[in-house]
């Protein structure tokens, strides 16, 4: 009889993973659609406000700094946000992870709205530290660009995805 349990249990627990992992699938292709679809208003005006937040706060720290449209120059130095550098994609895999957990709508939008912004903060961050790396190591500019920031963003994604979760069987 316990063994009957535990098998049902185990079965249960798997519909329960893969009806998550379903979700999530289908969250994402829609999301990432609808980014498709907005890309070009939205997703250049980010990488415009991006740049320009970036130029902002170097110059408030006394680094000179401008920037024209998506471009962040300093001195000789100089990147465009583009399309996959404005944090919107994290974002949206991220909140595809938050609406297909099984939650109350309230958790899942305070979640998706406090994971966003980490996710914002922690691009502003990767932006100034490859541009610190671009001046004064430009020799690792790329490797940081293309593998080391790619990799820690997603384990960002990751860490805030996990911590969302741990908080809401915390405060069950």
């Amino acid at each position: 009889m316990q063994t009957a349990r535990t098998l049902a249990e185990f079965l249960r627990r798997q519909s329960d993973s893969v009806r998550l992992c379903t979700r999530f699938a289908v969250y994402t292709v829609l999301v990432f659609a609808a980014l498709y679809a907005v890309q070009n208003g939205l997703i250049g005006a980010l990488n415009r406000h991006f740049a320009g937040l970036t130029a902002l706060l170097l110059r408030r720290v006394g680094v000179p700094s401008t920037a024209a449209g998506p471009v962040v120059i300093l001195g000789r130095f100089a990147v465009e946000i583009k399309d996959n550098c404005n944090a919107i994609y994290e974002v949206g895999l991220y909140a595809a992870a938050v609406w297909a957990y099984p939650a109350p709508w309230r958790a899942r939008l305070r979640g998706t709205l406090l994971g966003a912004s980490v996710l914002y903060g922690v691009n502003l961050l990767r932006i100034v530290t490859l541009l610190t790396v671009g001046v004064l190591m430009r020799s690792w500019f790329e490797v940081l660009h293309l593998y080391v920031w790619q990799i820690l963003f997603l384990l960002v994604v990751a860490a805030c995805w996990f911590a969302w979760v741990s908080g809401l069987r915390e405060g069950a």
